[in-house]
């Protein structure tokens, strides 16, 4: 078949390069066919600002090495704000950018965009979204690892997505605890799950009696080698982890490594790879997407979920309303070891893969939808952090604005960065108080607005003091300033910003006289860009960061929330609290008309596209102070609203660091003072709670309390319950690394707490006087203080009789 002509259709999956240039792309044909592409019609090159004079520098210049200026042309580009003229200069190897670079700059010439990943620079040239059908032109190669195998180029032919990518779960369980991999070379991989559309498999290699999903092998290195056998035959386009970057495919590799099992996956017959970063673990596999999905929920989604918590078990109730099957995980050891009730741990596995999966397909238009408007690979989006989805989105629109990227920053102007501060949001302190008709305010997209209408650009900021003049700020040395931004030419990312704004405006629309989940998942990818664009101004890493420009998008955004503010009060409303680009008010019996006329007063002396939304009216609502003070606590409130639905912000009902009877306990006292409108049948319930607690009607598994583990054991000098736990969890034989949650149960032993602090599975009894005084009545004490009931009044005669407080 060799020098065959074919153009073969092709969703894009995965893509690398090698020195040469040259791209290989993996992806799979409509009819769900293997196929590999290479593809070298695009040379590396970078740029350097000058004209002609410069360039004929640039041809001059002699090289000692293997590296080599292939050519050189003078363009007309954008750079930060100004018109400039930039040599284009096309070299013949990747590692070429890097060498020609280095020996440019010793003639003075800095080159720009020498910083930017060929495979990036490859989609963003080439026009070429991943997952989306494109079309290859060229050779057949007969190459038996996949079933085509061409050499040419490489055009997007629609923009039809790739809806059904093949997925596939995989989740171990390990022997001893979960708490990292540095036992890893002495605990063994138990079993391993995997799920997808048509297949359920645990593989393990103790026999027991099981479901017919178990799949029984003789040893660890049997099962090891048989996950891989499986991933192979199944050949999924993506293989979906949670926590597969930390735990899974790291401890896999190191029991791998014992027994000399290579991981070969790849579409290529490569092995796992691994990459450590700022603190991260990334496994990649070649040509299969490698999809860790907790990084993308707590990267990405965690603004919206606000989940105290990312466990698997956290995430499932809120976003599919399921649980992980309930067993104590700590016990495996022992099962394994009895080679006792293992049928309940493979029940347990199996679970958590089918959990990940029905996750990834609830998060998978997200995800989609941000591939579709950043254009990198779904690995990389898996991965991204605000900050990099809006510089590779900018990097992607600069071809299309005709502008050259700035460079990465220099190590030493992170560090100058860090050190440099600026004025942030304005906040109003919430007034503690029980509040009836409570209208919640919010500025839609407040920062994406004022970059629009302000021009705020590093390019267009002015040093001139001419244009858009900020409010006083004070900057980092104490001094009163005013910042300017050219009013005349738009910038860059003004443009790029109010274009996203403007097609979610579209959608909105849209979505106003239809569900569309398709459309759902793209307003968000939108909202996420452009709302995430000021935090990419401030952070000293970025590409773009201009400290003046994120102190001039605060400044303008405290002046706005101000002037709304005084506009409220002075049409007689109460304004309880405010943060950012949100306010609160109570109506004070005025009409629900009333609310809607004053968004549409304030929206009148707004900009356009910058617009107050009200999110709603609520009947009742609770803002409390703060701990062991007067004042209110910022974003700590709930409301209920006009269905009953309780909205809960900041309180401890979701957070593990706290026993489940004093959250349990928390949630229904709110719920009962929100709905009753009132804290009488609350105070009542919280007493008889108390009693329970006291005569041991309470479960002890409602007495666990988890806390994180923050550094190495050794490096704490302050032994708190958590700490003293996990030392003689130590002592046993469990793994206890930084990161870990260490639960424990405060027994009912003499001593201080720490002493008394047990491992769940080894404590008889709870102390009563702990759980009712630090954890219950800490839980409630704020809330009960709105309705003037002081702490001493939550006491029981019981408790006073025990000498507890």
């Amino acid at each position: 078949m060799g020098n065959e002509e074919v153009k073969i259709s092709f969703y894009p999956v995965d893509l690398d390069f090698n020195n040469q240039g040259t791209i290989r792309i993996f992806g799979t044909t409509p009819d769900g066919k293997k196929i590999c592409v290479y593809d070298n019609s695009l040379k590396p090159y970078f740029w350097i600002l000058g004209d002609e004079k410069i360039k004929k520098k640039i041809d001059e210049i002699k090289l000692d090495d293997e590296s080599e200026i292939l050519n050189t042309k003078v363009y007309d580009k954008n750079y930060l704000g100004k018109n400039v003229k930039a040599v284009k200069v096309e070299v013949n190897s990747v590692k070429g950018i890097k060498s020609i670079s280095r020996e440019l700059k010793r003639l003075g010439l800095e080159a720009k965009e020498n910083d930017i990943n060929f495979a990036k620079r490859y989609l963003i040239d080439k026009e070429i979204i991943p997952l989306t059908l494109s079309e290859v032109s060229g050779e057949i190669i007969n190459d038996s690892r996949y079933d085509f195998c061409i050499e040419g180029e490489v055009r997007q032919s629609s923009r039809d997505f790739y809806d059904n990518l093949k997925p596939l779960v995989f989740d171990i369980e390990v022997y001893g605890s979960h708490g990292g991999i540095e036992k890893v070379k002495n605990d063994p991989i138990l079993m391993i799950g995997l799920f997808g559309k048509d297949i359920k498999k645990v593989i393990t290699w103790k026999k027991f009696k099981a479901p017919d999903y178990v799949e029984f092998v003789n040893s660890e290195a049997e099962m090891i080698e048989r996950f891989v056998e499986v991933v192979k035959n199944y050949c999924p386009d993506c293989i979906v982890g949670y926590f597969s970057d930390g735990f899974d495919f790291p401890y896999i590799k190191a029991r791998a490594k014992k027994y000399d099992i290579n991981l070969d996956l790849g579409l290529d017959n490569s092995t796992v790879s691994f990459r450590r970063g700022l603190g991260e673990n990334t496994a990649r596999i070649k040509g299969i997407l490698h999809l860790d999905i907790l990084k993308f929920i707590k990267k990405i989604m965690s603004g919206s979920l606000q989940l105290d918590s990312y466990s698997l078990n956290v995430v499932s109730q809120e976003l599919l309303n399921e649980k992980k099957k309930e067993i104590n995980i700590d016990n495996i050891m022992q099962a394994w070891d009895e080679v006792k009730d293992l049928e309940s741990y493979a029940e347990y596995n199996i679970k958590d893969t089918e959990l990940t999966l029905k996750i990834f397909e609830k998060i998978f238009p997200n995800m989609a939808e941000l591939v579709k408007l950043i254009g990198v690979s779904m690995f990389d989006i898996s991965r991204m952090s605000y900050g990099q989805l809006v510089e590779n989105y900018l990097i992607k629109k600069a071809k299309e604005f005709n502008e050259i990227v700035p460079a990465r920053p220099s190590n030493t102007s992170i560090g100058e960065r860090m050190n440099i501060t600026y004025q942030g949001a304005f906040v109003m302190e919430p007034e503690p108080g029980f509040y009836k008709d409570v209208a919640f305010f919010d500025f839609m997209s407040l920062y994406p607005s004022i970059i629009i209408t302000k021009n705020i650009d590093p390019g267009s900021f002015n040093l001139e003091r001419r244009g858009y003049k900020t409010p006083e700020i004070i900057n980092e040395n104490g001094e009163r300033v005013y910042y300017y931004f050219d009013s005349k030419t738009e910038g860059f990312i003004p443009k790029v910003v109010k274009d996203l704004i403007i097609r979610r405006n579209r959608i909105k629309e849209i979505l106003k006289g239809e569900k569309n989940p398709l459309l759902e998942a793209r307003s968000y990818a939108l909202k996420t860009v452009a709302n995430s664009t000021y935090g990419m101004l401030a952070f000293f890493g970025a590409r773009y960061y201009c400290r003046e420009c994120a102190a001039s998008i605060t400044a303008f955004g405290r002046e706005y929330i101000q002037k709304t503010i005084k506009k409220a009060q002075d049409g007689g409303f109460k304004v309880i609290y405010s943060d950012t680009d949100s306010l609160a008010i109570t109506l004070k019996g005025k009409s629900r008309k009333s609310a809607y006329e004053f968004m549409d007063k304030v929206n009148e002396d707004l900009p356009s596209l910058m617009e107050l939304e009200l999110e709603d009216i609520y009947p009742r609502g609770i803002f409390v102070s703060k701990k062991n003070e007067s004042q209110g606590a910022k974003k700590k409130y709930a409301l209920i609203n006009e269905n009953g639905g309780l909205e809960i912000t900041g309180f401890e009902t979701v957070r593990k660091d706290w026993s489940l009877i004093a959250r349990e306990t928390q949630l229904k006292v709110l719920e009962l003072i929100l709905k009753e409108g009132n804290h009488e049948n609350a105070l009542e319930y919280l007493k008889k709670i108390i009693k329970d607690v006291i005569e041991r009607k309470v479960n002890l598994d409602k007495m666990i309390i988890g806390e994180q583990l923050k550094m190495p054991l050794e490096s704490y000098r302050q032994i708190g319950p958590h700490v003293a736990v996990a030392r003689k969890m130590k002592a046993k034989g469990y793994d206890v690394s930084p990161g870990a949650t260490i639960y424990y149960i405060v027994g009912n032993e003499k001593g201080i707490i720490r002493d008394k602090a047990k491992i769940p599975n080894e404590c008889k009894d709870y102390d009563e006087k702990y759980y009712i005084e630090n954890q219950i009545i800490p839980c409630v004490e704020k809330i009960f203080e709105v309705f003037g009931i002081k702490k001493e009044q939550l006491i029981l005669k019981e408790q006073k009789h025990l000498g507890e407080f």
